[in-house]
C-alpha cells in the first residue's frame, strides 16, 4: 500500500474496529501535558483524577456508532495510538482485506463475551469491558448448587481468555524494547 492510500484505509479499519475506545482494549486513557482535562470534560468525556494525574474513562463517551465525535480535538494519546493492524498494514505486512477480517472476527468475540456477562446477570452499565469481567468473576459460584451459574462463569471466563490472546496477539502494539 503507498502513502497516500494509508490514512483511507486506516479510516475504513478505525471506524469498523472501535476498539481501542469502546473499553474492550483499555480500561483508562492517561491524559498527557498539553491535554486539557477541563476541556476535556467540556466535550462530554469522562475525566477522572487519581494522585492528581487525569485519565479519561472507558468506553469513550465520545464514540457514537464506532465514531468519534470529537476528532480534531481528541486527547494526545488518542492521536498517537495506532494499534498493531494499522502498524502493520502502513508497512505493507498485511492488508486491508486480511486487517479488516481479524477485526471482524475479534468483534465477533467480543459480542459473546458481553453476551456472556449479560447472561451472568450483569447488564450494559458503560463500564470497560474488564471491569464488568472482573465483576461477574467476583462473584463466587457453588457449582454442585447452582451447575448452570458455574458453567456460565466458566464460558465467560474461556471467552475472554481468546479474547485477550487475541488483542494482545494482533490489536496491542508491540511492547517498546529498552
Amino acid at each position: 500500500m503507498n502513502a497516500d492510500d494509508f490514512p483511507a484505509a486506516a479510516s475504513r479499519l478505525c471506524t469498523a474496529c472501535g476498539m481501542c475506545c469502546d473499553g474492550t482494549m483499555f480500561q483508562i486513557v492517561k491524559l498527557q501535558p498539553g491535554d486539557s482535562a477541563a476541556e476535556l470534560g467540556r466535550l462530554g468525556l469522562k475525566i477522572r483524577s487519581r494522585g492528581g494525574a487525569f485519565h479519561m474513562e472507558q468506553p469513550c463517551a465520545a464514540l457514537k456508532e464506532l465514531r468519534c465525535t470529537v476528532y480534531d480535538k481528541r486527547p494526545t494519546r488518542c492521536r498517537l495510538f495506532h494499534c498493531q493492524q494499522l502498524r502493520l498494514l502502513e508497512t505493507n505486512e498485511t492488508t486491508e482485506t486480511a486487517a479488516m477480517s481479524l477485526i471482524l472476527k475479534a468483534r465477533a468475540q467480543v459480542a459473546q463475551v458481553r453476551h456472556l456477562i449479560e447472561q451472568n446477570g450483569l447488564r450494559e452499565d458503560g463500564q470497560a469491558l474488564q471491569d464488568r469481567f472482573e465483576r461477574v468473576m467476583s462473584t463466587p459460584v457453588d457449582a454442585t448448587l447452582e451447575p448452570e451459574l458455574a458453567e456460565a462463569q466458566e464460558a465467560l471466563d474461556q471467552a475472554m481468555r481468546q479474547l485477550r490472546l487475541v488483542i494482545n496477539r494482533e490489536f496491542r502494539p508491540p511492547p517498546l524494547s529498552k
